[in-house]
Order: C-alpha cells, then structure tokens, then sequence
C-alpha cells in the first residue's frame, strides 16, 4: 500500500507541473516562450511562470484574479496529493 502511495504522489508532481503548463498556454500569445520550473522552498512546491513580456499582463490578470485562480486550482490539485504547492509569475 505504501508502494501505491508513493507512485500516486510522484504522478502527482509531475501532472501539477503539467497542469500550470496547460493553463499558461490557453492564456497567451506566444505559448512557445512559456518556461515552467519547479523548486521547493521549506515543503512547499513552487511552480515559477516565465512568459513572454508582452503575455505578463495575460497571466496575471486584471488585480491579479488570473495568478490567483491558477494559485487556488494548483494548491487544491496539491492537497488533494497531501502536499502544498503555488504559482508564482516571475518578471
């Protein structure tokens, strides 16, 4: 059971990456120059965006409800996996 575990956390991580990759795509001009990587810091799994200038704007939308509804979709596909993660847009 242990073993079932750990391959379901592992696919986990993987499709969470997927999944912010997926999101930033359908929202900009340019999907080719989308960067996503992932790093911790302490026990949470940080996905940094990286998009074309002109796409910045697209990503984080208007006050920011874009990157929070990506933050709010990721961190609830983590918990679900027992883990923390979030979405940060880097200039």
């Amino acid at each position: 059971m242990f073993e079932e575990e750990t391959k379901i956390a592992e696919e986990t991580d993987f499709s969470l990456q997927d999944l912010v990759e997926y999101m930033a795509r359908r929202l900009v001009t340019r999907p080719d120059e989308i960067e996503v990587t992932e790093t911790m810091k302490g026990d949470m799994i940080v996905y940094e965006v990286r998009v074309a200038d002109e796409d910045k704007g697209r990503v984080i939308g208007k006050n920011g409800r874009t990157a929070k509804a990506m933050r709010a979709i990721v961190g609830a596909a983590a918990t679900k996996a027992e883990r923390k993660a979030t979405v940060e847009i880097i200039d």
